[in-house]
């Protein structure tokens, strides 16, 4: 698969995907390759999101910076 690079960007500066971008590449990575994106922000409830963040912790270690710390 080769990645496209936006106008007046390169290889060491890609484009950043859009909200709608970011959507459209997690609704694939579900159907074609079972892989879950999620973004704890959105889950409403308390006790589901805090769940969530133990498991991502658990799998992957804790976050850095600003998005990280809640």
């Amino acid at each position: 698969m080769r990645r496209q690079w936006s106008a007046g960007s390169s290889p060491r500066d890609p484009a950043v995907p859009d909200a709608k971008a970011l959507e459209e590449m997690a609704r694939r990575a579900w159907r074609e390759r079972g892989i879950v994106i999620l973004w704890p922000e959105r889950i409403r409830d308390d006790w589901d999101r805090q769940h969530l963040l133990n498991l991502a912790n658990s799998f992957y270690g804790p976050r850095h910076g600003p998005s990280g710390t809640r």
